[in-house]
């Protein structure tokens, strides 16, 4: 009987040994089994350092564990520790309950090449259908509590644009999950960003209901690792800024896209270079503070949206601009992409919302080449502020302010309605603009510079259905233009300000601008450039209409100096003529007034010939021959001794020829004479000038005497 004792202790020694070798080795025959197996049981060759688990707390724990990609050699998943604290006793209840899921120093290299991703032969692998028919069993009763993942690090290698991006410190925690759960979950996340930052959330979700809120928080968040993505769609150099947020979503699972979004986003230092390595966009701080967005139903509101100490750079050419070319804007794909894009987003109603913009502190510097020479143009101090604008607002207002060149001030005020642009209204005011910053394009367009000049400008603008009314006035203080070589429309500029120029020295100057917009041909700047070269025209056309304001009386007596074909001398009107041109010079001393004599030689002649009959007819009856018609051509008649001629023939045989023509001669050097003479006694520091037109000039036919009279500088070329 003690032998059996012996014998049976023996035996039950033995079969306890065996099974604790067995849980001993157990683990590590799993390992082996797995790593052998791997391929087929999850698709890649795996490694395992070590495999251990505790048989009295029910806790597995696997210590560096690999997963390699396609070739077996690199490195796709790398995990230092994970930890799994059972609840066996539980799965006797039919219900799995895990005490603990920890991950520590998981590394997840993603490589990304075209539109295929080193993991999608694991996708497929575990997308592959199962043959085999299950039956339907009932749910599964779990919870999962202490769920965390700690010192992540995620590396996304883009060979699209050779960019890695790397994420690291990753820390996500989730305190509990369960399938009858009443209570909302929680689940934490936070990672640090490589350049500095971090990205943090929390999840809260009701498993009965489906509500769920959710608070990221972004800390930093640097630009520049985003450089690669932006340069595939714009010529850029550079992308530099940081990125500030608080938002929150809230919604239902069962419904997730009709969840809102609202918090508040910050971006700070943003700069944006171009090819030539040249800023052309930036801004100290954008902030915006979003009210609601809801995607579902395309409505999109904004309580700020505010800019400050914002940069511009913006060049135009004859075909495109800057920001045309740097966002390919201005190529014919981009261009149809874009009007396609615009057609499927107008398939629904959109909503947008910015209860309030602004603007502060803000630079735009202006540069074209439209003249074969660089145009260079600074504003700065620029302000823009507006309320309530939305889709569904019938009017909206924008006020503007800022600076021109250092010196000049621009004050505007923008009115539209947001769904009609042709309905709209600008009213603008400019003071103390320097003229000398257009002398590029004066140069250019008309051939002259601006020495000197202040400009004080206003508009009202106004488009009805299209239609535009512009009534635009300015005024120049102490403008002077000097003459250059040539000009595209050689306009006489330095005349027409002159002829503007008021006895205070300043210039006011109405442009009134029409035009139908719904034309496809129309261009307003050819319109606002037309219009103010008619009104130069005119000016320069018609200089009178000026000039007579200075002296008064009428503009007729301005225009020219009518004799008789008998006059030798001016007559009393022709001298009070004379006199208001002499008041012109002394009150435009820069004036030049010209006198260019016509007449009708053969009429003159004509009549100076029947004049000197008539004296000799007037010496014998004491009559006046213009009075006395047929006395006088009786007394013609007789001195030419003959009745069968007409009074014009006998005159003709009275006075020859060579007699009229020095008689004409005469009287017209005895009319210029007295008139020279008299503007000499009257002022000696007239410019004023006398000259005979040409005999060929057609202006002589059948004109009486006159001096015509035309104006000019005296500074001109």
């Amino acid at each position: 009987m003690t032998r059996i004792k012996k014998k049976t202790k023996i035996i039950l020694f033995s079969i306890i040994a065996i099974i604790v070798i067995g849980l001993a080795v157990l683990p590590t025959l799993v390992k082996n089994y797995a790593i052998n197996n791997s391929k087929t049981l999850l698709g890649r060759k795996i490694d395992i350092g070590s495999l251990k688990y505790n048989y009295f707390t029910s806790t597995v724990r696997v210590y560096d564990f690999k997963m390699f990609e396609q070739n077996d050699t690199d490195d796709f998943i790398v995990l230092d520790t994970f930890l799994l604290n059972l609840n066996p006793l539980k799965l006797i209840k039919d219900k799995v309950e895990i005490d603990q899921v920890y991950f520590s120093h998981l590394t997840v290299n993603t490589t990304m090449k075209d539109s295929t991703f080193n993991f999608d032969d694991l996708v497929a692998f575990h997308n592959s259908t199962d043959t085999i028919q299950k039956e339907d069993s009932p749910p599964l009763k779990f919870s999962i509590s202490d769920i965390a993942l700690k010192h992540a690090n995620f590396f996304f290698n883009d060979q699209n644009v050779n960019k890695e991006t790397h994420v690291e410190d990753f820390n996500f925690e989730i305190p509990y999950i369960g399938w009858d759960q009443e209570e909302k979950s929680n689940a934490d996340l936070k990672f640090n960003l490589k350049n500095g930052g971090y990205f943090k959330s929390s999840l809260n979700v009701d498993p009965s209901s489906g509500e769920f809120d959710a608070h990221f928080t972004i800390r930093e968040l640097q630009l520049k690792p985003f450089y690669e993505y932006v340069a595939e769609h714009a010529e850029i150099n550079s992308l530099s800024g940081s990125v500030n947020s608080e938002i929150l979503i809230t919604g239902n699972t069962n419904e997730a896209s009709k969840a809102i979004v609202s918090g508040k986003i910050d971006v700070n230092n943003f700069e944006m270079t171009d090819k030539a390595n040249k800023k052309f966009l930036g801004a100290k701080h954008i902030e915006s503070k979003i009210k609601a967005i809801d995607y579902y139903n395309s409505s999109y509101t904004f309580d700020t949206f505010k800019i400050n100490n914002s940069y511009t750079f913006f060049q135009l050419d004859s075909t495109s601009n800057n920001f045309f070319k740097i966002f390919k804007l201005d190529s014919p794909e981009t261009t149809e992409t874009a009007v396609k894009d615009t057609l499927a987003s107008n398939e629904k109603a959109l909503y947008y919302a910015v209860n309030q913009l602004v603007v502060e502190n803000s630079v735009l510097d202006y540069t074209d080449n439209l003249t074969g020479e660089p145009f260079n143009y600074h504003l700065s101090d620029i302000e823009i502020n507006s309320k309530a604008i939305t889709s569904t607002s019938e009017w909206i207002d924008i006020y503007s302010t800022m600076l021109l060149n250092n010196r000049g001030t621009l004050k505007a005020n923008l009115g539209l309605n947001p769904n009609d642009y042709y309905n709209s209204t600008l009213d603008i005011s400019i003071e103390n603009f320097l003229l000398p910053d257009l002398n590029i394009y004066t140069n250019y367009y008309m051939g002259h510079s601006i020495l000197q000049g202040d400009m004080f400008y206003t508009s009202k603008s106004k488009i009805v259905d299209g239609q535009i009314e512009s009534e635009n006035k300015l005024l120049v203080k102490n403008a002077s233009l000097e003459n250059t070589k040539g000009g595209l429309y050689n306009l006489p500029l330095k005349f027409a300000f002159f002829l503007l120029t008021d006895k205070h020295g300043d210039i006011h100057l109405d442009v009134p601008v029409r035009g139908n917009l719904n034309d496809p041909d129309i261009n307003i700047g050819k319109i606002v450039w037309q219009t103010f070269k008619n009104v130069i025209g005119k000016t320069v056309a018609a200089p009178v209409n000026f000039l007579v304001g200075l002296v008064g009386g009428d503009p007729k007596d301005l225009e020219e100096i009518d004799f008789s074909y008998t006059d030798s001398i001016p007559s009393e009107k022709n001298y009070k003529q004379l006199d208001k041109l002499l008041e012109l010079e002394q009150k435009k001393p820069e004036l030049k007034i010209d006198l260019t004599y016509f007449v009708d030689n053969k009429l003159q002649g004509e009549a100076l010939a029947k004049a000197k009959l008539g004296q000799a007819f007037f010496q014998e009856t004491r009559e006046d021959y213009e009075k006395q018609d047929k006395d006088f051509e009786a007394f013609v008649l007789a001195k030419a001794e003959t009745d069968s001629l007409s009074l014009d023939d006998a005159i003709n045989k009275l006075v020859q020829q060579p007699e009229k023509d020095s008689l004409v001669v005469a009287y017209k050097n005895s009319l210029i004479q007295s008139t020279e003479t008299y503007i000499k006694e009257q002022a000696a520091f007239s410019k004023t000038e006398i000259k005979e037109a040409k005999k060929e000039d057609p202006e002589n036919t059948g004109t009486f005497p006159k001096f015509k009279i035309s104006y000019g500088m005296t500074a001109e070329d």
